[in-house]
């Protein structure tokens, strides 16, 4: 799972920069095309609560990301940025709405 953890700055600023975004109200899929392999980031600012729910939030993106990677493209640099309401919703409402955004984008392979 490592593997495919996004962490230099550089990295999540030229994936803002020169990526294309799909939201919903809960939050923003900002993805890039890459030669290399699948990399995903995930951005949850302080408004979305104090550092415990920060944190949990983060926890919930990598396990139900962990979930889709199986049938993401593997070519994408990924970025999952959360929104304020985002704290309001539970596990099973994170994949969903992830799967939809990847699936608007399509960058989610049905297997």
């Amino acid at each position: 799972m490592e593997q495919y953890r996004l962490k230099k700055n550089a990295s999540f600023n030229y994936i803002y920069r020169n990526g294309k975004s799909i939201s919903n109200k809960y939050m923003v899929l900002v993805y890039v095309k890459s030669y290399q392999t699948l990399k995903v980031g995930y951005s949850v600012s302080k408004k979305v609560g104090n550092s415990v729910v920060r944190n949990h939030t983060k926890r919930l993106f990598r396990e139900t990301i962990r979930q889709l990677l199986p049938n993401m493209d593997k070519h994408t640099h990924y970025i999952f940025v959360a929104r304020p309401a985002i704290n309001k919703i539970g596990y099973h409402e994170y994949l969903e709405l992830e799967k939809d955004l990847l699936k608007k984008a399509s960058l989610y392979l049905e297997r």
